[in-house]
């Protein structure tokens, strides 16, 4: 996991080792490797404090309101609260809101408010809540370069939110542009960059949620193969002890006992 908002320094102002959103930051990060609900909670304190302490003609302030976004989703993640989930898309609007004309940030708070939207979807939400998320996750691939270091991401992004929306109405276009995407992401991530394997569990997950709409046996089958490929792949690149290994495991045990009910 890596930086999400750069030191504030760098986006306006003066920083400094008591800067709130840079120790929010910081927080979540370490929350990210060790779990600790406590972490999360001091996060939470600590970004509110920035969004009240920076005005809203800072850049921070709207970085302050983006944080809380993402913090308060990693609270839904953990505590399936329906006011955390509220909470989180209710800070991501405000922040792509007030965002200053030229904020470089931009493209972080309209992807941290997507992701909140996916949340919303995947918790019951209508369609036209994911539709808001393939929105957003448009627009950000339109404000960023295609050698920028994020666009895989966005593109990735962007396939997952396409995915959803073809899981819950199929429609062989949505299907088709989400496959483009992953493996779009996944050519423009270097291999010895640690996003890599991601892409090619996402690559993977996409054929094989969508190997169920297949137009026969024969097409079904091999996106099953080429998902299976993926995923021993990624497999092999996270190290012992990664997080997501054991599902990966148990995926590609679910992918075996499908392909068998298809003959293989």
């Amino acid at each position: 996991m890596s930086r999400w908002f750069p030191r504030s320094g760098s986006a306006a102002g003066a920083s400094g080792p008591d800067d709130p959103l840079d120790a929010a930051e910081g927080l979540r990060l370490s929350y990210g490797q060790s779990g600790d609900p406590q972490q999360l909670q001091r996060a939470l304190k600590l970004a509110t404090r920035a969004k009240e302490q920076y005005g809203p003609d800072d850049p921070r302030h709207a970085a302050s309101l983006s944080a809380l976004c993402m913090l308060h989703r990693l609270r839904w993640e953990r505590t399936r609260s329906r006011e955390a989930l509220d909470e989180a898309v209710g800070y991501g609007r405000a922040a792509v809101e007030v965002s200053p004309p030229g904020d470089p940030l931009l493209v972080r708070h309209m992807s941290s408010l997507a992701t909140a939207l996916q949340e919303v979807f995947d918790a019951g939400g209508e369609m036209a809540v994911i539709e808001e998320a393939i929105m957003l996750y448009r627009g950000c691939l339109d404000l960023i370069e295609h050698d920028d270091d994020e666009y895989a991401g966005q593109q990735s992004n962007l396939a997952n939110s396409l995915l959803r929306r073809a899981q819950r109405e199929p429609d062989p276009l949505v299907q088709d542009e989400a496959i483009r995407y992953a493996r779009a992401a996944l050519r423009a991530t270097p291999p010895d960059s640690p996003g890599y394997p991601i892409r090619l569990v996402n690559l993977g997950g996409t054929l094989a949620a969508l190997a169920n709409s297949a137009q026969g046996v024969d097409q079904a089958r091999s996106m099953l193969d080429e998902a299976q490929s993926l995923w021993e792949r990624a497999l092999r690149r996270f190290p012992p002890g990664h997080p997501a290994r054991g599902r990966l495991q148990d995926s590609l045990m679910t992918i075996q006992m499908v392909r068998l009910t298809l003959g293989d």
